[in-house]
């Protein structure tokens, strides 16, 4: 809820070209991992397939939430209880600013999120199925329900929003999504990422500038068919499963970028 962080400036370089795009709906059959990429404590698992959900660089996608008006005076009435929710769960005095994204992540009480949004003079007729609003990820009510299809409970939070016409008319039914886990399952040393030494010695990984493709544990994703890793760019990796049953599901400026999949040799 960072499927969901703003939980997204301009760069010099050009737009990176997407591997594969939302649109295709079945993910094309990736390309053997060449042998220098290879580690010999890794095994690449051909049977898994993942992707990475991320944005171009010139190509700044809207947000629903520019489109949407709600009321104001309601949702700071909401984000206090949510907050006063948090320091009585957590016996402390800390005000965040949003609970959705605080770690470790609790689902907040649906009572506690506003249930309705207007479109503004102007909004497109199709909105993203995709997308934020109040910094939280918002997706269709047909995301919501293949996600749903595929994922083990309790691994994201939905809570209905109701998106209407000025008018009165149109009504969409989409929802709030709060993802519960923090996933670390990325393989920083086969690529994607560069290697830094702190003073006292100890190793960190950070992702490098250009959109290298980064590889994932397969062992460590499990299940998982979308989920939030720690050391994404965009915060999500999506299975090609969950992928092909989306379909066209990405707004302008976002597409899926290949990831590799490999397991530890035993």
């Amino acid at each position: 809820m960072g499927f969901f962080k703003s939980i997204f400036g301009t760069k010099a370089s050009p737009a990176p070209q997407p591997v594969v795009t939302a649109a295709v709906a079945s993910p094309p059959q990736r390309p053997v991992v060449r042998p220098s990429f290879v580690v010999p404590e890794f095994i690449e698992c051909t049977d898994r397939h993942y992707f990475e959900i991320l944005e171009t660089y010139q190509h700044r996608t809207r947000p629903l939430q520019d489109y949407v008006t709600w009321d104001i005076e309601e949702e700071k009435r909401l984000k206090t209880l949510r907050v006063e929710a948090y320091q009585l769960r957590n016996g402390t005095d800390y005000q965040p600013h949003d609970v959705f994204h605080l770690w470790p992540y609790q689902p907040v009480d649906p009572d506690h999120v506003i249930k309705r949004v207007t479109l503004k003079a102007g909004a497109p007729k199709t909105l993203p199925e995709y997308s934020q609003i109040l910094q939280v990820n918002v997706v269709s009510d047909r995301v919501m329900k293949a996600i749903t299809a595929l994922e083990e409970e309790g691994r994201q939070a939905f809570y209905p929003l109701e998106i209407v016409q000025a008018d009165g008319g149109t009504r969409h039914r989409y929802h709030f999504m709060q993802f519960l886990e923090h996933a670390d399952c990325t393989v920083p040393k086969l690529g994607g990422f560069r290697k830094g030494v702190r003073q006292d010695g100890t190793v960190y990984w950070v992702r490098t500038s250009s959109d290298d493709k980064v590889f994932l544990d397969v062992d460590r994703v499990g299940t998982r068919h979308l989920f939030f890793d720690k050391r994404a760019k965009s915060g999500c990796f999506i299975s090609s499963e969950l992928a092909a049953k989306l379909g066209d599901f990405l707004p302008a400026g976002q597409y899926l970028a290949e990831a590799g999949a490999v397991r530890v040799r035993s």
